[in-house]
């Protein structure tokens, strides 16, 4: 192929996301410069974050420019590479764009990895070994340090972090696992398909009573992937010296960096609770053994795979707004290309 196709940011979204704020275009292959790689793209991975990256500020990481392609992570091919590291025909998966061609280095914020011939779908390392999966068990491993007996709650719970950080706080010991999520089919799934102990539905339940009914003690370990009045609700049902970790807002629907705290701050002091945040890239040295251990749930049927893959890279655009709109349990990926 000659031509790179690629879908450039055209302006800046106001409010929700749509496929108007990106357009196609054709440009050339780009040529890779001394300790470039240029990969051919075969998968790119969605996730809520990458709203942010559409802001004038870019939130964790710079913003996306008008014209530039659309920022993901993804799963792609070599095709020409001035890094000796990286071979041609090597299969990466790290940060990529929305194009059939990029360029790409092995010396970013998250390793270019070169992914092995396994004996699993390409597509789980943009999932349970991907970002989403890799956050969740950092999350629920180092930063809430989930042990036995602990009653845990996860926000936003189908999703590609959210159904795997209840997987496993019950691998470690968790005595009680609730999940929050949007109607009765999603909560029906996280309770029978992602193994939770009780679903709660924000948009139909009190959130409080359930907790209160569902957590008589409180909650030991809070996984918030929403914030917003999710997470002033959980404040106050929180146990005393609970843990809480900030991974997402959702309810924010990453339009700004600004965004207001929590009303029931005070909290924090009252209950002596523990509040951090995650970012994968503070844990760049320790993927690999996170990874293994996710592989050991998944070989012996502690964790399951969830993902959804979609097809064509026309698509691309359309997949990004159903990350706030509702979208099936588990890892939004699009499927472009095939290896050579």
């Amino acid at each position: 192929m000659t031509i790179n196709r690629q879908w450039l940011l055209a302006r800046r979204p106001v409010g929700a996301v749509s496929r108007d704020d990106f357009r196609f275009h054709e440009a050339a292959v780009p040529e890779p410069a001394d300790g470039d790689v240029l990969v051919r793209t075969m998968y790119f991975g969605y996730d809520a974050s990458q709203r942010i990256w559409l802001t004038d500020d870019g939130g964790y990481m710079p913003p996306i420019q008008i014209g530039e392609p659309m920022r993901t992570m993804g799963i792609g091919q070599v095709v020409d590479s001035r890094d000796p590291s990286y071979a041609v025909g090597d299969i990466v998966a790290g940060f990529m764009s929305w194009q059939d061609y990029v360029l790409v280095r092995g010396d970013g914020p998250m390793p270019l990895m070169v992914l092995p011939d396994a004996g699993y779908p390409l597509t789980w390392n943009l999932g349970i070994f991907g970002v989403g999966g890799l956050t969740a068990y950092f999350g629920v491993t180092d930063g809430l340090k989930v042990k036995p007996g602990d009653t845990v709650v996860v926000s936003a719970a189908t999703g590609a972090t959210g159904y795997l950080a209840g997987g496993i706080a019950k691998a470690l010991g968790a005595k009680k696992v609730i999940g929050t999520a949007g109607g009765p089919e999603k909560c029906d799934w996280i309770v029978e398909q992602a193994g939770y102990d009780a679903a709660i539905d924000y948009k139909s339940e009190d959130i409080g009573a359930r907790l209160a009914e569902l957590c008589p003690e409180g909650v030991d370990a809070y996984f918030d992937n929403v914030g917003g009045d999710m997470l002033d609700t959980l404040l106050l049902h929180m146990a005393p010296r609970g843990r809480i970790l900030i991974c997402g807002a959702m309810s924010s629907g990453y339009t700004d960096v600004q965004m207001q705290g929590p009303r029931n701050y005070m909290q924090i002091c009252t209950q002596m609770l523990s509040v951090q945040g995650i970012l994968l890239p503070f844990y760049r040295d320790q993927l690999e053994d996170g990874a293994k251990q996710l592989a050991e749930w998944v070989v012996n049927g502690t964790l399951r795979v969830e993902e959804q893959v979609v097809s064509g890279f026309d698509k691309a655009p359309d997949l990004l707004p159903t990350m706030f709109s509702g979208k099936e349990p588990g890892k939004l990926i699009l499927h472009v290309s095939d290896p050579v």
